[in-house]
């Protein structure tokens, strides 16, 4: 699970990834209500997320980052806008503060590294939070 070590610091638990979506939703919530988020904010996050879905764009940088094939991230806003013209960057930008806290929380617990580096870089540099994944490794050769 994730735990605390300061009160700008998350430790997400890479074991988590493989779990199910009820497990990783309730393991975000917690540390977002760690930061003050409350229930109207984590019902902000579901409603984006169905906005994501219905314009078809999961796969686009909506929180602005994205991996400039071994550079690095990028704050790349201009590249997320979904077939049909609606900017999930924009949409993103224009959710209340602790929506997009929450949502930048929700993501650090995906299956999709693109959804969890992305998320990373956002709660690193727009909110001053640290991320650090411990990320359970084989032991075998």
């Amino acid at each position: 699970m994730a735990e605390e070590n300061d009160d700008k610091t998350i430790v997400v638990d890479g074991s988590l990834f493989e779990e199910n979506a009820e497990t990783k939703t309730r393991e975000a919530n917690k540390v977002a209500k760690r930061f003050g988020i409350g229930e109207e904010a984590l019902q902000g996050v579901e409603d984006f997320k169905k906005q994501l879905t219905e314009h078809k764009a999961w796969d686009l940088p909506f929180m602005g980052y994205v991996n400039e094939d071994g550079y690095g991230y990028a704050y790349v806003p201009d590249q997320a806008v979904a077939p049909g013209g609606w900017d999930a960057h924009k949409a993103f930008e224009e959710l209340p503060p602790d929506v997009q806290t929450a949502f930048a929380i929700r993501m650090l617990f995906t299956h999709r590294d693109v959804d969890r580096y992305g998320a990373n870089m956002f709660l690193h540099y727009e909110r001053g939070l640290n991320i650090r994944f411990d990320i359970p490794t084989s032991h075998s050769y």
